[in-house]
């Protein structure tokens, strides 16, 4: 049994991890695969209601926008591969896989599991799921984060062998929670998309038994979870879009957990006895998206001087009390290859108006400016101060904030241009899926700069991390210098629960519910 790799280098060897069943008896996941489990719920377990600041677009994991869908996706679905809470890639429903070649990958997947509605989990699983993202037709919304698969062969029932179009150090990731949730076949052929979209099946430790949209989400436990059952049998789901409504149904004991608590509310539910307050360093990067494909945004000066006029290091006092850390590019502090000696564009107002005149701009430019409300993260009132310090600088943002579930199909249908305010969050701490997504050329997202991509391209193919983090280094020098996008900082994530409930919120913004307990129930 080959030995597990150290989370940056589990892509630099060219054997893969490799687990055991990851059963003992009785039913439990052995400690060994690297999750911290919950025991088994007795009958009659507790029941947790959570109020979050949002809810899915959809169950279907190939439309999914945002990584709020994303989170909800991974309660319901299971993926090849898991991360653990400390960010190893660890067994899911490959119990080994081992890199054949450069571009083949060897997963054995794991006996025994069936999808939520009886359907055996399988070889043809695993081929019928790949070929619907990658098939033009799905018009799938993460396309881009697969799309170096080229194809994927049944070697036997539990044996798939997954080949890339070109060397890829990230293709565990991509194979894992966020983009690579298995589909049932079967079901998928008597329900359709539509069918997968409001009545997903999976092999998840939760079924989704019902959801009214923006009432309630009810998540039931998944009692024959390959895992163990979850120690909750049941969890419901509240949207409740305002901070203020959402902290007073957790005050009031109408929730148990909620997610998104504003930074200006910490010491006070600190100081109630009957909260816990978890914060949690978030790998999310901020920005604004610049469309440059038409005058002015063509013009790299105009693209710095928007980054000249944005003071982010107030907004990080003033809005985010302290919780926030400025990024002079795409890339978050602890990725693979962060380079602290590229300093962030500092604020300043007059070099802005003077590359604005030097592009041929003195009285200044109209832009529109899209931003969102709902989202995993606060977006809106960033989006209103950087609004603000553009007009002072000359350019005239006309803002247009909508709430996240109409926004996503205005990003997706490339309607959000020329500025829009968003965030990634790079789990996978290797920036090149950060870059390449953000210069996707579609999802109103069409900055591109062709020696960036060689790079990404390179970075992907380069399996020393030391030569890998040199690719890096070049690549953020570039993202600066061209101005692709105001680049802003990234910020804590914030959670609130009552007192027994037991809940370890992720770094990387999955927000699982398996390991979800309750002081002294289950």
């Amino acid at each position: 049994m080959a030995k597990k790799a150290p989370h940056q280098e589990f892509s630099l060897t060219r054997r893969g991890f490799v687990a055991g069943s990851g059963l003992a008896a009785g039913g439990l996941l052995a400690v060994n695969n690297g999750l911290s489990l919950s025991a088994l719920a007795q009958d009659g377990g507790a029941e947790v209601t959570v109020g979050m600041n949002n809810e899915p677009n959809t169950f279907d994991p190939h439309l999914a926008i945002g990584r709020h869908t994303e989170t909800f996706l991974g309660n319901v679905y299971d993926s090849l591969v898991k991360t653990s809470v400390d960010g190893e890639l660890i067994p899911g429903l490959a119990t080994e896989w081992e890199q054949v070649d450069e571009l083949t990958w060897q997963f054995k997947l794991r006996e025994g599991v069936t999808f939520h509605n009886g359907e055996p989990f399988n070889a043809d699983a695993v081929k019928f799921t790949f070929e619907r993202v990658l098939d033009p037709a799905t018009e799938a919304t993460t396309i881009n984060l697969v799309g170096t698969i080229d194809h994927v062969d049944v070697v036997d029932e539990y044996t798939v062998n997954i080949v890339t179009s070109q060397p890829d150090i990230v293709l565990l990731v991509r194979v894992s929670e966020l983009y690579g949730p298995i589909l049932p076949p079967g079901y998928f052929a008597e329900v359709g998309a539509e069918g997968i979209a409001t009545a997903p099946v999976g092999t998840g430790p939760f079924k989704l038994t019902e959801w009214a949209k923006n009432e309630r989400i009810v998540l039931d436990a998944n009692p024959d979870y390959w895992g163990g059952p979850p120690a909750v049998s049941r969890v419901t789901v509240r949207p409740i879009l305002e901070d203020s409504t959402r902290i007073s149904a957790l005050l009031a004991g109408e929730v148990d957990l909620i997610n998104v608590v504003p930074y200006a509310r910490i010491p006070e539910l600190e100081g109630n006895g009957d909260i816990k307050v978890s914060t949690v360093p978030s790998p999310r990067v901020f920005f604004v998206a610049i469309d440059p494909r038409d005058v002015p945004f063509e013009d790299v000066r105009v693209r710095q001087a928007l980054n000249y006029a944005v003071d982010a290091d107030a907004i990080i006092q003033s809005l985010y009390l302290g919780h926030a850390t400025r990024l002079a590019t795409a890339f978050d502090v602890a990725a693979v290859g962060f380079d602290p000696s590229i300093e962030p564009y500092p604020y300043d107002p007059d070099m802005a108006r003077q590359l604005l005149t030097d592009a041929g701009y003195p009285d200044g430019i109209d832009a529109n400016f899209y931003a969102f409300t709902g989202s995993i993260a606060d977006h809106s009132q960033a989006a209103e101060a950087i609004v603000a310090y553009l007009n002072e600088a000359g350019i005239r943002a006309q803002m247009n904030m909508l709430e996240f579930g109409a926004f996503g199909p205005v990003r997706v249908g490339n309607e959000a241009i020329p500025l829009f305010i968003y965030s990634i969050g790079n789990w996978s701490r290797e920036p090149a899926l950060t870059v390449s997504w953000m210069m996707q050329g579609d999802g109103s997202l069409f900055y591109q700069n062709q020696q960036i991509l060689d790079l990404i391209d390179q970075a992907l193919a380069t399996f020393d991390v030391e030569e890998r983090s040199a690719i890096y280094s070049e690549m953020q020098q570039l993202l600066k210098d061209d101005a692709g996008f105001i680049y802003l900082f990234q910020a804590d994530a914030v959670f609130a629960m009552r007192s027994n409930i037991e809940f370890e919120p992720r770094p990387d913004e999955l927000f699982y519910l398996y390991p979800l307990s309750v002081a002294g129930e289950g």
